[in-house]
């Protein structure tokens, strides 16, 4: 199934344009203490793809090891999508 940059970017939750270089953050605020996350739509680390990843925390950055039991066990796992942007 081919879907655009764009589509891809809204049905992850972006509803602004995401250019090359740019990394943004949307916060979520869960309804329960461990609960609330950051998605990081991230095209500047890799100008090849667009990483949207799921972090534990309000903050963006991703808490370290001893901090993870502190959240939902779905947050403690690496969780994100990439969209590979080269052309084949």
């Amino acid at each position: 199934m081919m879907i655009s940059a764009e589509d891809f970017l809204k049905k992850a939750g972006l509803d602004e344009p995401l250019s090359p270089g740019q990394i943004k953050y949307r916060q979520h605020i869960g309804e329960k203490p461990g609960t609330s996350y950051t998605l990081v739509f991230d095209w500047k680390t890799d100008l090849n793809k667009i990483r949207v990843e799921v972090r534990p925390g309000l903050s963006g950055a991703m808490p370290e090891k001893k901090e993870l039991s502190k959240y939902a066990i779905w947050l403690q796992a690496e969780n994100f999508l990439e969209l590979d942007m080269t052309k084949h």
